[in-house]
């Protein structure tokens, strides 16, 4: 049983008996969760779980990265060279790649 899978059970264990259907999971979270079960397929020998389809939630968390987030670390010291510097050009480059692929209108 996946670590997504117990998560879930235990959700419908909680809900209030009126209550209708399981609170909506973030994205952060299903993409934390899909991270973590694929670390352990690793560990286990197992193939990865397919990716996540790249939404528009994504998009603009991509957007907002290459926008605000990278530049702001680009201007701290520890990441104006070496492995810091790295970092970020590595994280850069990816969202970038995800970006030009898009996401389903």
């Amino acid at each position: 049983m996946t670590l997504r899978d117990r998560l879930e059970r235990l959700e419908v264990r909680a809900r209030e008996p009126g209550e209708a259907a399981p609170p909506k999971m973030s994205r952060a979270m299903e993409r934390f969760l899909h991270l973590h079960e694929n670390a352990s397929r690793e560990i286990a020998g197992l193939e990865p779980l397919p990716d996540l389809p790249y939404t528009q939630e994504d998009r603009e968390d991509d957007r907002r990265s290459l926008e605000e987030v990278i530049p702001s670390y680009r201007a701290s010291p520890g990441y104006q060279s070496g492995e810091g510097k790295y970092f970020l050009d590595e994280w850069e480059q990816a969202t970038r790649e995800r970006l030009a692929k898009g996401a389903p209108k």
